[in-house]
């Protein structure tokens, strides 16, 4: 009676032990994108190559720094400013693979209240696993897809110095 009792146990409790997993295995990317993101920031050996643009109707000041580990990119940190906003955007590669992107924007409209908005991608072998706006997780949308094609664009960019193509989409 008891072989029974816990086959019929373990029939239960298996579904549930294989749901907590996949629940569990976001987890674990995003600890390991953590990870990476604190170890990348603590290091500050890394050779760094600053651009600076401008790019009528889409940047009136703007600035690229890239930061490499060997030849190897690691970082980049894209700041800019037009009209009455700016934005910083650091996009986060391990492997030559973008693994996180940090956006922080800040504007002023007319009425003199000041918005700011931060968004965050965490990117797992060329895929969105988390998206979030503020604090909040939220679906990956456009913005999602948008901020992993400019970073992949920016790694490109560093040789042919076409920033616009990169950022603007020209």
């Amino acid at each position: 009676m008891t072989k029974p009792v816990a086959f019929l146990a373990l029939l239960i409790c298996l579904p549930g032990a294989c749901l907590f997993a996949l629940q569990k295995a976001p987890d674990a990317a995003i600890e390991e994108i953590r990870t990476a993101f604190k170890e990348i920031n603590s290091i500050k050996t890394y050779k760094k190559e600053e651009y600076k643009y401008e790019i009528a109707g889409c940047v009136e000041s703007g600035s690229l720094e890239y930061y490499l580990d060997k030849k190897q990119i690691v970082k980049i940190k894209e700041t800019g400013l037009i009209g009455d906003g700016g934005w910083d955007t650091e996009y986060y590669y391990r492997n030559g693979n973008l693994i996180f992107i940090f956006e922080s924007l800040l504007g002023a409209p007319a009425d003199g209240k000041v918005q700011k908005s931060e968004y965050r991608v965490y990117v797992k072998d060329g895929k969105v696993i988390r998206f979030m706006e503020n604090q909040q997780i939220i679906p990956a949308d456009n913005k999602a897809a948008e901020m992993t094609e400019t970073a992949i664009k920016l790694l490109k960019a560093r040789t042919t110095k076409n920033f616009k193509a990169a950022l603007c989409g020209d």
